[in-house]
């Protein structure tokens, strides 16, 4: 009876090789299918290969993603944490070990993925505030904030605000210049003209949500203008972005004699954040992580 089983199990899954070949190189095809195996229950295999052929995001179809220590869930109408999101915040945890930070503010915060990563990576943080305009991120980071409780090591507060409104949860630890708070974001960047480009894969354009993606200067602008300059507590900022004029707006908009500024590329070498710190402040160990000062 184990045999047939077994059997069974591997005629599947040459069956949903075929499937995802379809639309992806077969040796992907293969590593999806062996993860769609572990992953759901049986009766689901042929009809998450059917999905994945049509372009569906395998993590949408798993519901889940790993980020760190944490294990994420995954829905539609909701980004899906990036590799290279996850490289960065590890990166700058490591080198934030040892600096108090009254408050994290990590705005357009999706799944949660960013703050929720600190949470579970820092422990000399007072609090993390995870922000985010639409209802569904809102209840999805809250899930995830639960589904990970016993990995995170600092309290998350998640609330409702508009970036480009500039909300803003204040308080004494906000509104106290003498405060050491630090402000993080992967807003939305990728300009309408790009998003059904080379660069852009099918897959997230054809199914992941259009308004976690689309966006350009004005969320870096609002990033600056909405909440860096009006309030002196914030002494770092780590921002995610994929062009150069995104980082070169934000050395524009802050005082270039009270900050230091530069850009990272991550492990392909592609652009991806902007980083900066008031100078002589604690965050200037983030300047491990700079490739070019701007």
């Amino acid at each position: 009876m184990m045999k047939v089983r077994q059997e069974m199990s591997r005629l599947l899954i040459e069956s949903m090789v075929r499937t995802i070949s379809k639309s992806f190189p077969l040796e992907q095809a293969r590593r999806e299918a062996m993860w769609i195996s572990k992953e759901l229950p049986q009766s689901q295999w042929i009809n998450a290969s059917k999905k994945r052929s049509q372009l569906v995001p395998l993590q949408y179809i798993l519901g889940t993603q790993p980020f760190g220590k944490l294990d994420l869930m995954c829905k539609p109408g909701v980004l899906i944490p990036r590799l290279d999101t996850e490289e960065w915040v590890l990166e700058s945890a490591s080198l934030l070990q040892h600096v108090q930070i009254d408050r994290i503010i990590d705005y357009c915060t999706g799944s949660g993925c960013i703050g929720l990563g600190y949470a579970s990576e820092l422990v000399k943080v007072g609090r993390i505030d995870m922000i985010d305009y639409k209802n569904d991120a809102i209840k999805l980071s809250t899930d995830n904030s639960i589904r990970n409780e016993v990995d995170l090591n600092i309290p998350v507060s998640i609330k409702e605000g508009n970036l480009l409104q500039g909300f803003l949860p204040m308080d004494p630890v906000i509104a106290d210049p003498a405060r050491n708070n630090i402000l993080v974001s992967n807003p939305p960047y990728i300009p309408e003209g790009d998003l059904h480009g080379p660069e852009v894969e099918p897959s997230v354009s054809k199914y992941e949500p259009a308004d976690a993606l689309l966006g350009d200067l004005e969320f870096y602008e609002a990033l600056c203008d909405k909440i860096i300059n009006p309030f002196p507590s914030f002494k770092g900022f780590i921002f995610e972005l994929g062009y150069f004029s995104q980082a070169k707006l934000v050395s524009e908009l802050l005082n270039r004699n009270e900050w230091t500024i530069g850009i990272r590329n991550d492990s392909s070498g592609n652009l991806r954040n902007v980083i900066g710190w008031r100078k002589h402040s604690e965050f200037k160990v983030l300047e491990g992580m700079i490739n070019k000062c701007l």
